[in-house]
């Protein structure tokens, strides 16, 4: 029975040192397992973090730009109000010019005109006695005036100088040049 003992000793210490020899290689096995998972979660980690990265950077990108455009919109928005002031304060210095510089500006107009002499020429209320006594245009319209300027008609032709039309006019060209002046920047 020795030898069967000893034969039984043998198999059950060759399957003990079987059975170490897989749990040592299951542990190393696991272990792998573990830390690649461990390493494929970190990676998954820090791509979900560069995104979240470049996502943040991208919508504080699109916040400034929208904030630079809004601060845009505006400033254009006020540039334009004191350009319509600018205008407005042109029309109403213009529209109160005092008798000699309005003779002179309807003095340099008229005579730069290829006039017939059928022409009527109408001219604001309070300048009628002012431009009767200058003789300038044979017919001076008493039953129709203008707010500013003068117009000259002749059957179906108007032509219109009144400042309100005239700075409109010259409106698109001056902006320009007044912007300049106004706004250095």
């Amino acid at each position: 029975m020795s030898n069967l003992d000893n034969l039984i000793n043998k198999i059950l210490d060759d399957a003990k040192k079987e059975a170490d020899r897989i749990m040592e290689e299951s542990a190393k096995i696991n272990e792998e397992i573990v830390s690649s998972k461990v390493n494929e979660a970190n990676e998954k980690k820090k791509r979900l973090i560069e995104k979240a990265a470049a996502e943040a950077a991208m919508m504080k990108d699109r916040i400034i730009s929208n904030a630079e455009l809004k601060v845009r919109d505006e400033k254009l928005k006020a540039k334009q109000e004191v350009m319509d002031k600018v205008f407005t304060l042109s029309k109403g210095k213009l529209k109160n010019l005092n008798e000699d510089d309005y003779v002179k500006f309807l003095r340099n107009n008229i005579k730069v005109l290829d006039l017939k002499g059928t022409e009527s020429l109408i001219v604001p209320e309070k300048m009628k006695s002012k431009v009767k006594s200058m003789g300038v245009v044979p017919m001076i319209s008493d039953d129709e005036t203008v707010e500013s300027g003068f117009m000259l008609k002749d059957k179906d032709v108007t032509m219109n100088f009144s400042f309100d039309s005239l700075v409109d006019y010259l409106r698109e060209e001056l902006e320009s040049e007044i912007a300049q002046d106004l706004f250095k920047e």
